[in-house]
């Protein structure tokens, strides 16, 4: 009986989240954390936790790879609905009822998490503040020689979008000073400017600034993205130029956090700012909210599912026992207990 309740439960969480899939995959969100109400409301909360928050039976989502894509974060949820079911059981918590789109948001938000970032770690920063020669422009007080931000200016809880902004703003000096005092570009890897960042905040003495996590508009940051230009090089799964690496097809590569795609960003920096400074448009400049967007933009291009084999569908439908609640014959007898097509 037990299983039954279980398999039915998991079943329609499934399908929910199978039926809205296709309708909202090529749907950029205009607010990934519409979902954040929902994760509450309905009792997510009570033993998920998206960072430091939540009950003792917290489990970290943030740094749990949930999946790609909204058929991705289906299956993990099918996955392990057998213990949730007898986790809330266990509480004595009611089952939630969910919609279609409710289950959408919630799919959406729950990908959006992953783009947070997790903490760096400073004692590493402090070696690659030197190793990477931020020493050399940025001092500890006051500015440096020519009136690069130090320490003392830094804001206290500096993130990702204010490194990102101002390396991309002020890149055409970075490569002037650079070549001046005859320094290579230095490469960041893995999580090296997350170590980076968190030393420079745990250093930092200037006036904070408003933090990131939300609202960050996908939806927007497409049209960032083409008004600034980047499409002229980049293309969208074969779609536009193709002088640069093709960003759909690739996408996987910036399902990562912020600073990693602030990394990644820095390292392609002399060759795509050389690029557009012979543009007649020349780099453009960016606000805090537009590469807020940008990223985001950036982080959901793989949130979309590509179609699957019927062929393949029709084998698994069997081989996994559906057939057996689910079918076309749904009055039968033994598939009472399930959603007929």
């Amino acid at each position: 009986m037990e299983r039954n309740i279980i398999i039915k439960r998991g079943t329609v969480v499934f399908f929910l989240l199978l039926s809205t899939s296709y309708a909202f995959a090529d749907t950029l969100p205009e607010n990934p954390t519409r979902g954040e109400q929902l994760f509450v409301s309905k009792g997510c909360v009570k033993c998920h936790a998206p960072a430091d928050e939540g009950s003792k039976i917290r489990h970290d989502l943030v740094k749990k790879d949930l999946g790609h894509t909204p058929l991705d974060i289906a299956a993990t949820l099918w996955n392990h609905t057998p213990s949730m079911v007898l986790g809330m059981n266990g509480t004595r918590m009611t089952k939630p009822a969910l919609t279609g789109q409710e289950l959408n948001d919630l799919s959406v938000y729950l990908h959006f998490l992953g783009l947070s970032d997790g903490r760096g770690n400073p004692v590493r920063g402090r070696s690659l503040f030197t190793e990477k020669g931020c020493h050399l422009c940025h001092p500890f007080e006051g500015k440096g020689k020519q009136d690069e931000m130090g320490f003392s200016e830094f804001p206290r809880n500096i993130s990702p979008i204010f490194l990102s902004k101002g390396i991309w703003n002020h890149s055409l000096d970075i490569m002037a000073r650079m070549a001046q005092i005859g320094m290579k570009w230095p490469k960041f890897r893995e999580t090296e400017m997350m170590d980076l960042l968190e030393y420079i905040k745990a250093k930092a003495k200037g006036a904070e600034e408003p933090a990131f996590f939300k609202p960050a508009n996908p939806k927007e940051g497409k049209q960032v993205f083409n008004k600034k230009g980047c499409d002229k090089c980049h293309s969208i799964r074969s779609g536009g130029a193709r002088q640069a690496v093709d960003l759909g097809n690739g996408a996987h590569t910036f399902r990562t956090s912020l600073t990693e795609i602030a990394s990644s960003m820095w390292n392609k920096g002399p060759t795509i700012l050389v690029k557009m400074a012979q543009a007649q448009s020349g780099i453009p400049k960016l606000t805090s909210k537009e590469t807020t967007d940008l990223f985001a933009y950036l982080y959901f291009l793989p949130f979309t599912d590509k179609p699957g084999s019927i062929v393949n569908g029709k084998v698994l439908f069997s081989e996994m026992r559906c057939s057996e609640c689910h079918g076309l014959q749904r009055n039968s007898e033994r598939r009472k207990s399930g959603v007929g097509f």
